[in-house]
């Protein structure tokens, strides 16, 4: 990371599918930018292993929640090489296929980077990269409906799979690997209902804004 502390900040969001990290993400750089702190989503989402390998049938059983799923290792050089004022060449990820595209797509170093996704606070290179670690949970009802309904109008997918999904891997794989993490967390922050947390957003814009002071 750069000598200058304040050069680059670094938030990471974790927490389980369905949770609202990526909402809280989207929304912290939109409010960032108007302090005038730019600043970039780093979704891990877009670091799932490519499955050119398998076969479609086999690609659509593949365990997607389980830390194993995630390419850290390109993750973590990525945004090494972001936090040292490089552009990096970003995957993208084909959810209908099941499998990392072969369209990359380039991404400048910004002052604020949140890295969001289930296993944020799991990896110990990615926790190191982090200057502050969120944790969002919700109750796995209202999670459960946020994963059926984006899986259906993001990500190709029908009810009964969507449904077996989470059943079958999301909930087993979140309690054994991805709560664990909130021990890691400087915060966390409990997401009931549509709105997002109005307090615990504020507080975070505050801490961008003295940290670029």
């Amino acid at each position: 990371m750069d000598n200058n502390k304040k050069s680059r900040f670094i938030l990471g969001i974790a927490g389980g599918s369905g949770s609202g990290k990526t909402t809280l993400a989207r929304k912290l750089i939109d409010e960032c930018r108007k302090i005038g702190v730019d600043g970039r989503l780093f979704s891990l989402d877009n670091y799932y292993q490519p499955l050119d390998h398998l076969s479609f049938d086999e690609r659509k059983t593949y365990n997607f929640d389980h830390p194993d799923a995630i390419d850290s290792a390109l993750a973590v050089r990525h945004l090494t090489e972001l936090c040292a004022g490089k552009t990096i060449q970003h995957p993208v990820y084909n959810f209908k296929l099941h499998t990392r595209a072969k369209k990359t797509v380039p991404c400048d170093p910004t002052r604020l980077i949140v890295v969001e996704g289930l296993y944020t606070l799991y990896f110990p290179k990615l926790l190191q990269l982090c200057d502050y670690k969120i944790f969002v949970s919700t109750g796995m009802v209202t999670a459960a409906l946020r994963r059926v309904q984006r899986d259906i109008t993001e990500r190709g997918r029908d009810i009964e799979g969507a449904k077996h999904q989470i059943l079958a891997t999301v909930m087993p794989m979140y309690e054994t690997y991805v709560k664990p993490t909130q021990r890691n967390a400087h915060f966390s922050i409990n997401w009931e209902g549509e709105e997002i947390p109005g307090k615990a957003t504020e507080g975070l814009v505050r801490m961008m804004r003295d940290h670029f002071r």
